[in-house]
């Protein structure tokens, strides 16, 4: 196989729009890797639309793998319109292993009637930085070796799902950093990248086909992120893994600032990444083509210089073809009689324990909420969706709150103890009785009143209505 059917096979990337466009169908003729759907590929108001694009990719290359983010809670692309109906990590995370092995064969079943058949999931990141910009409630929590009992039933559940993959993430865990990687390079120590190792290692053990790699420095291993780092991906390799390593993607600034995103993914196949994702086009108006076209280039022109061996650049594109290979066999035996909603006495569950973690008499005055007031601004850890159903639903509960009068509530949502966010919250506390309703990861570090929530969702959203309907629990 020449240069111009390897360089395509070790690629995945997005695109614009709910149809095959022109320059994907050609890659995909060259022999295309996989694609990566995010939100703007999905028509809401069209269910079966995304099953139809993924069959019109594969009807060009059959072979072709079709991967999403699809963690359940802020992170989800087939729901991205409107929040995700499946619990987070962070509300898994309460509950028995069992419950989150039962989430996962209906995330892997529903995106399975998608099309899709790689799940960017489950976040592998053990949390224990509550300052965390980017993780927090996608974390199953705080504490390694609980994280770690859930990620590894999260992909048991994917896998009784024959033709889904799941993919964990982000080795070797970005649970403990100050600074967002889409718009930084944050830096670990190596004894964090131990404490966080256990979660990895389940994932294995579960037999994950492929891991994630996070755009982070280990001090201890080099100045080089993770992802484009020889010597870190080597250790992956050591840890018993030996399925497809993918990367984060690489129009993140903690790769492109750097190398730019055609060196990012140059550097990071010749360090030994098996496959490239190369971001969300959606994000800045990027054009998809012409990124896609860049990477290419850069990468043909790493082997032509000798950065990147063709013997490295074969191992990738044969892992790749294996996997999609398997995935291909197995989709055919599936079968559409498995459940795509959650088990109900999963729901009462997770919702028993978050009032257990919630205060009382903030769950009481979910019932007298007279205004609200979104403490995270712009920027939150929801940055796969633009949805909000958890502060919607808190606005529409203000015209019952406002009968009380003087007795009214303030409802302060936040999703991590930012500087911004407590300064907020300050404000409010100063000027009458509030609470915080918290749709990060849990506790949460607020000192006030909280309500529980772990994610600002459609599933967080049914819950919050059920308590104010009920008064508080």
């Amino acid at each position: 196989m020449d240069l111009e059917q390897l360089v395509p096979g070790v690629l995945l990337p997005g695109f614009a729009g709910t149809v095959v466009p022109e320059w994907l169908h050609g890659e995909l003729e060259r022999g295309l890797g996989g694609v990566c759907l995010f939100a703007g590929n999905v028509a809401a108001d069209d269910p079966d639309g995304t099953a139809r694009l993924a069959a019109a990719i594969r009807a060009v290359r059959p072979g072709t793998l079709v991967a999403a983010d699809e963690e359940g809670g802020v992170v989800t692309r087939l729901e991205g319109r409107h929040g995700s109906t499946l619990p987070s990590p962070a509300q898994l995370g309460l509950v028995a292993p069992d419950v989150a092995e039962r989430v996962g064969a209906v995330l892997a079943e529903r995106v399975r009637r998608a099309g899709i058949d790689v799940v960017l999931a489950p976040s592998a990141d053990v949390n224990d930085n509550p300052d965390n910009p980017v993780i927090g409630a996608r974390s199953f929590g705080a504490d390694a070796h609980e994280v770690a009992s859930r990620v590894a039933a999260t992909v048991r559940g994917i896998r009784t799902r024959p033709g889904v993959a799941a993919c964990v993430k982000h080795w070797p865990g970005h649970g403990d950093t100050n600074v967002d990687s889409h718009r930084g390079l944050p830096t670990i120590p190596a004894a964090t990248a131990a404490r966080h190792a256990a979660p990895f290692e389940a994932a294995i053990e579960a037999g994950v086909p492929a891991v994630m790699t996070a755009h982070i420095v280990v001090s201890e291993w080099g100045p080089e992120p993770v992802t484009v780092n020889p010597d870190a991906i080597a250790r992956l390799r050591a840890a018993g893994f030996d399925g497809v390593v993918v990367t984060d993607a690489v129009d993140m600034a903690a790769i492109a600032s750097t190398y730019g995103i055609g060196g990012g993914a140059a550097r990071a196949l010749a360090a030994g990444v098996d496959l490239v994702c190369l971001g969300n086009p959606e994000l800045g108006g990027l054009d998809a083509a012409a990124q896609y076209a860049e990477v290419v280039d850069a990468i043909v022109a790493a082997v032509h210089d000798g950065q990147l061996a063709p013997e490295r650049l074969r191992e990738a594109h044969g892992r790749v073809a294996r996997l999609a290979s398997e995935l291909s066999s197995a989709r055919g035996t599936a079968t559409r009689t498995s459940p795509v909603d959650l088990d109900h006495g999963d729901a009462e569950t997770i919702e028993a324990a978050l009032a257990a973690a919630s205060d009382p008499s903030a769950l009481a005055g979910l019932a007298r909420i007279a205004r609200v007031v979104d403490a995270r601004g712009g920027a939150t850890q929801a940055a796969a969706t633009r949805a909000v159903p958890v502060a919607d639903t808190l606005r529409a509960l203000t015209s019952a709150g406002a009968d009380a009068g003087a007795s009214g509530v303030t409802a302060v949502v936040a999703d991590r103890p930012s500087a911004v966010q407590l300064g907020v919250l300050a404000d409010v506390q100063a000027a009458g009785e509030c609470i915080v309703v918290n749709v990060g990861a849990i506790p949460g570090g607020f000192d006030a009143a909280v309500v529980q929530l772990g994610a600002d969702s459609v599933f967080s959203a049914g819950i919050v209505r059920a308590w104010a309907a009920k008064g508080g629990r």
